[in-house]
């Protein structure tokens, strides 16, 4: 029973410290709160400096013309399949082309190439 009435008179005593006398505020409150808040406004604004450089990253890499990024597009753009893209791969290294978008743009060369391999494929892109 003692035990049980210990547990319930420090219950009741529980938030004495929070009210009269016993509530004052010393300098490592204080400083504690400003290094808190001062904590929380950095992390807020490297969230901020960080998704505003992957957002310029992302654009920069986006608009960056590579040959990679070029054929890619053209081939969204003409809408081709995965197996038409890779016919297109292998007709520009057929042809020596150091660049596979090359093949779009010079279907003089390209075009009896790959109308041997995809006659389809070939009037459709040249035609």
């Amino acid at each position: 029973m003692k035990l049980l009435a210990n547990g319930i008179d420090a219950w009741k005593h529980l938030g004495d410290r929070f009210s009269g006398e016993h509530l004052r505020v010393q300098t490592s409150d204080i400083v504690g709160l400003v290094l808190l808040a001062v904590g929380l406004a950095a992390g807020f604004w490297l969230l901020a400096f960080l998704s505003k450089w992957q957002r310029l990253h992302r654009a920069h890499s986006a608009r960056a013309v590579t040959p990679r990024n070029l054929f890619s597009a053209l081939v969204r753009a003409h809408g081709l399949s995965r197996r038409e893209r890779s016919v297109c791969q292998q007709v520009a290294a057929e042809l020596g082309l150091t660049d596979p978008a090359e093949l779009f743009v010079r279907p003089e060369t390209a075009r009896p190439v790959l109308a041997a391999r995809d006659r389809a494929l070939a009037e459709r892109l040249f035609c």
